[in-house]
């Protein structure tokens, strides 16, 4: 099974349970952050909503700096920004000292939208614990029976999937 090019990621270091373990559990985790937007019934893409934590992390921010913490071009957070001040999950404020400088910050309606997914998250990954339990075995393991629990495919399983869609 080729699964990707040793170019693409790098040679191998001798962890690559562990990392196909964590790559599969980032595919759950976003999962339950998109089921968390679903369930709260919001129309905000996972790219507005990573905007939003980081804001909620690191905020108030310019524009620049939150395009930097995003890893995306000024212009691109411009427009997401502009998005979500529209829906009043973020205000733009100018700076008292220097009006050319302006800061992006969290609405009321922004934080509580914030507060709410990563509440309801941390129940769903609560939920996962509970249901692998906490016996003793590896890391690796641990964060293979958290993907399954959470309806997810192993890296291998879904590797396996991506060679036959891709034939």
């Amino acid at each position: 099974m080729e699964r990707y090019a040793e170019s693409d990621v790098g040679p191998t270091t001798g962890d690559e349970d562990l990392v196909d373990g964590l790559a599969a559990l980032s595919r759950a985790l976003v999962g339950i952050t998109a089921r968390s937007l679903a369930i709260l019934d919001v129309e905000v893409a996972l790219s507005q909503y990573r905007t939003l934590v980081v804001l909620a992390s690191c905020g108030p921010l310019r524009t620049v700096d939150l395009a930097a913490a995003l890893h995306v071009h000024p212009s691109t957070a411009t427009r997401t920004c502009d998005r979500l001040i529209r829906r009043d999950l973020v205000a733009r404020q100018h700076g008292s000292s220097d009006r050319r400088v302006a800061l992006l910050t969290l609405t009321g309606a922004g934080k509580t939208l914030v507060g709410d997914v990563m509440r309801h998250r941390t129940q769903e990954i609560r939920r996962l614990v509970q249901t692998v339990g906490t016996e003793p075995r590896t890391t690796a393991e641990l964060i293979n029976s958290l993907v399954i629990a959470a309806g997810e495919p192993t890296e291998a399983q879904w590797w396996r999937h991506w060679e036959q869609i891709t034939r």
